[in-house]
């Protein structure tokens, strides 16, 4: 129970750091996507939250729809995964843009659209660790995503079942990609195991010290 007090009680400056965190890795995401799409891409976080994790579903408003999700496992000084989902209007805005013709108009539990959605997760997930990595100065490794289409509950009941310990709490970040002068909508959720959370924060106000 401290745990969870400890961190619904987020300093304002901890909230703009993992913010600040997530824009920055979010928005180095746009070379890679740039490579991949041909085209300009401007990418950003509109917010970020700590969260229940059983409140994570209404938020996102995916309690009703199934989303196509890509996973990753994160290891060495941080534990825990990231999961990467869009909601099927934006599977199928990526797949119009991206596709070619003769590859337009499948399903997103097609494996085109799995693959291509797994290609754009792994950069958003690639380039969101390096940020932490380099300002907390953290060593984090990631492996090959997962990418699966199903209910967003059954998805993240999998994950949370792989990371086989308690964690109530996971950060999550509202991306948008530009691409296209088409906005593309998902979200990036951050699961850590409780002692890592610890650690993160840690490091965060560590950080903070240095700097003020």
């Amino acid at each position: 129970m401290e745990k969870v007090e400890n961190f619904r009680s987020l300093s304002d400056y901890e909230y703009g750091a993992l913010r600040e965190l997530g824009n920055i890795g979010i928005g180095n995401s746009a070379t890679s996507l740039y490579k991949l799409t041909n085209s300009l891409v401007c990418a950003r976080v509109l917010g970020a939250k700590f969260e229940l994790i059983e409140n994570i579903p209404k938020i996102t408003g995916t309690s009703e729809f199934p989303v196509l999700g890509s996973f990753v496992h994160i290891e060495q000084d941080l534990n825990g995964y990231i999961l990467v989902f869009f909601p099927e209007k934006s599977i199928e805005s990526l797949s119009s843009m991206l596709l070619s013709v003769e590859e337009k108009g499948r399903t997103p539990a097609d494996t085109m659209s799995k693959s291509l959605v797994e290609e754009v997760s792994h950069i958003l997930a690639g380039t969101y660790v390096t940020a932490i990595s380099k300002f907390l100065d953290l060593n984090i490794l990631i492996s090959t995503p997962y990418t699966v289409y199903d209910m967003f509950g059954s998805i993240l009941n999998s994950v949370l079942t792989e990371m086989s310990c308690k964690t109530d709490f996971a950060l999550l970040l509202d991306a948008e990609l530009l691409i296209k002068e088409e906005k593309i909508y998902g979200n990036v959720l951050t699961l850590f195991d409780p002692a890592s959370l610890d650690y993160l924060l840690k490091r965060v106000n560590e950080i903070s010290q240095r700097c003020f």
